[in-house]
Formats: structure tokens, sequence, C-alpha cells
């Protein structure tokens, strides 16, 4: 009797929520997005705030997935529904890390997927300071992010900070137990740790940019490193620990089980503001290779059913009112200039924009991932 009661229940609040969008008498455009709790959060208030605008004309509806619960699967689905032929689906817009979008591509088959935008129905376009490493007519930013190392400066004083990847792992082996990054196919911090230990001993920078498998011969090296330190990482129970998700890694800092670790910038200033992790707490990164960061972009598919829609929703985003929703909310790195933003918290991620850029489409689901756990889980 529950279940059934659950059930009509159910239905009533959709009832309610699609009767609502209909009395508005507005079209719905779907964002989809991918990642951690963080980023729902924002584009939760994203929509509210678009939505609750007395001159838009469609209603935003936000369909998320989180990190490692599905996600891997959202760019299949929607590879698959282009090369089947849909059309007038509710994938109407897209946001992801940049680099994220090849292997959308790779699973379509074609960068066809996305629309080529339109920016005379993007107003404040000019405005936009990035521009995406790929997919550049296609993708329009609306963020950046990067990992980064944090630590207490309480207990590891600046002048023991390793500065090179050679420092870190010395560091690492001197310091048992208090270094650890997340399993890399749990959460971005973790991926862009390995990806970034892997490639930066890649002599070919081109590397970085390619989906071609014959770069994972030249990965050895990289995997080695990761070996040397695997010993001396955090461990529980006797056995090394690679936390699940960002945040894992990040309540190993917060309960001061580790000293330094890989993690989202943005993560590390909201933890900071709700007094969850200490003032004294840092991010710096390494002088030979920073930590993978992106630019984070919207792209528009070509299998929604409303584009309009989608260029008005991505058009507010990019606009002041969007950017310091980007910024309060989720501590994001403007991609317009500042000055036109009305914030006091501009300066929290005045230094943040230094970071590597790595796009490897699905190589790095089918093919690196696999090494780094048949070379690392095993030890």
């Amino acid at each position: 009797m529950k279940k059934i009661l659950s059930l009509v229940l159910a239905v009533m609040l959709l009832a309610t929520c699609a009767g609502f969008a209909m009395a508005e008498g507005k079209q719905t455009v779907t964002i989809w997005s991918t990642g951690s709790q963080n980023v729902a959060d924002l584009f939760t208030a994203l929509c509210d705030a678009y939505n609750a605008k007395e001159d838009s004309n469609y209603h935003a509806e936000l369909q998320f997935i989180a990190s490692g619960t599905g996600d891997e699967a959202l760019n299949s689905r929607i590879g698959a529904a282009f090369q089947t032929g849909q059309t007038g689906t509710d994938f109407d817009v897209i946001a992801e890390n940049t680099a994220s979008f090849q292997s959308y591509v790779d699973e379509a088959g074609s960068e066809d997927l996305f629309l080529d935008y339109d920016a005379s129905k993007i107003p404040g376009l000019e405005n936009v300071t990035l521009t995406p490493v790929i997919f550049p007519t296609k993708l329009v930013p609306y963020r950046a992010t990067t990992v980064v190392f944090a630590y207490d400066s309480e207990r590891v004083p600046e002048s023991e900070l390793p500065h090179t990847w050679d420092e870190l792992a010395a560091w690492i082996e001197a310091h048992p137990g208090r270094f650890a990054y997340n399993d890399p196919d749990t959460g971005g911090a973790g991926s862009g740790f390995v990806q970034s230990a892997i490639y930066r001993l890649i002599e070919d920078e081109s590397a970085r940019m390619s989906n071609d498998p014959k770069w994972l011969e030249y990965m050895q090296p990289g995997l080695d490193w990761l070996v040397k330190i695997h010993p001396f990482l955090y461990t529980t129970g006797g056995s090394v620990l690679y936390p699940a998700k960002n945040q894992g890694t990040l309540d190993l800092l917060i309960n001061k089980e580790v000293d330094i670790i890989p993690a989202w910038a943005d993560q590390i200033l909201n933890n900071i503001a709700s007094g969850t992790l200490p003032e004294t707490t840092r991010m710096y990164q390494l002088d030979d290779m920073p930590l993978t960061g992106s630019d984070v972009s919207l792209g528009i598919t070509s299998i929604g059913s409303n584009p309009d829609g989608a260029h008005e929703f991505i058009a507010f985003v990019i606009s002041p009112e969007g950017q310091k929703i980007c910024l309060e909310n989720m501590k994001a790195i403007p991609v317009i200039s500042p000055d036109l933003i009305d914030s006091d918290q501009k300066e929290l991620v005045a230094s943040l924009g230094n970071y590597s850029f790595i796009s490897n489409g699905n190589l790095w689901k089918e093919e690196i991932y696999p090494l780094w756990q048949e070379t690392i889980l095993p030890l």
C-alpha cells in the first residue's frame, strides 16, 4: 500500500510540475550536466535564477548525473541517439569540462552531434575571454576550473613544500601515509593527478590533445612513477587506499589524516568558506607541470528539441548575473572580465589560471584508466 501511495504521489508531483511549466506557457529547455554535488547545486541556482527572470522565454530544467554513478554512460546514450537518427530529444544543452566533449564526439562518430552556435542569439558572447581549445565554433565556456595541490600551512610549512614532481615523490616517501589521491575513475581530481603524472613524461606535447592509442606505449614512465609512490600513500587496515570520489580525499584532509592532496580549487574554496577546512588551507601548483584544469563549456546538441532556448540559456549563464552565480556558488573562475561582475569574491580566484590541458576523449576510459587499474591496484 505504501509503495502504491508513493507512486501516486510521485505521479501527482510530476503532473504538478508539468502543469506549472505549461501554465507558464513556456517551452522547456533541458540542461544535462555531470559532476560532483557542487555542480548540481550550481546549475540548480542557475536554472532557478533564469526561470525567475521576467524576460526568460523558456523554462530551464536540469538533468544531473553524479560522477561515478553513470556519467560515463551519458555520452554513450547521446552518441547512440545521434547514430540512430533521433531528433527532438530532451538533450538540449550539455555542460561538461571542455576536454570531455571529445568523448561525446567519439561516441557519436561525428562532430555534427553539436551545432555551431549562432553568435547573434547569444548577446554578451563578445565578453567571453576564453576560447575553447577544441570545437571553438560549437562550445561556449561558462567557467574555468583547475585541480590544485591543497594543504594545511600549519602542518606543512611553505618552506617544506615540494615544487617539482621529483620533489613531490621525495616528500611523499619522507612522509608515508600523508598523501592521497582518489580513484581516478571516481572524480576529476584523481584523474587530473594521474594524467598529469603520465603526460608530463611524454616529450611530444601533442599527445595531450590526441585520442590516438599510439600514445599508450609512451605512458610507462608515468605509470612507473605512480608505482614508485604507491607504498607511501595513505593506508587503512594495512593497505593503501584510493578514496572514492573527490570528496573522499577531501574528507581525509578535513580530518587531518593526510597533509597534501590533489583537489578541485572550487571545492577547497567552498570548504574554507563554510569553515569545514581551516583558513590556513592553501593551494598551489608544481613548477614543472601544473595539474590539469579546463574551461567548462556548454554545447547545443543537434538532436535536441529547443535550440533557441539553449541559446538563450547560454546567454544568461555568461551574463554578469550568471557569472556572479558561478563565482559565488562555486568559486568558479569567471569567463568574462571580473570588472563586469558585482561581487566581493573576485579576488579568491584571481590566481587560479595556471593549469595544464589534456583532451584525449575515450582514450582515458577505454585504455588509460584500465592501465592504471592493472598496474596499480594489484600492488
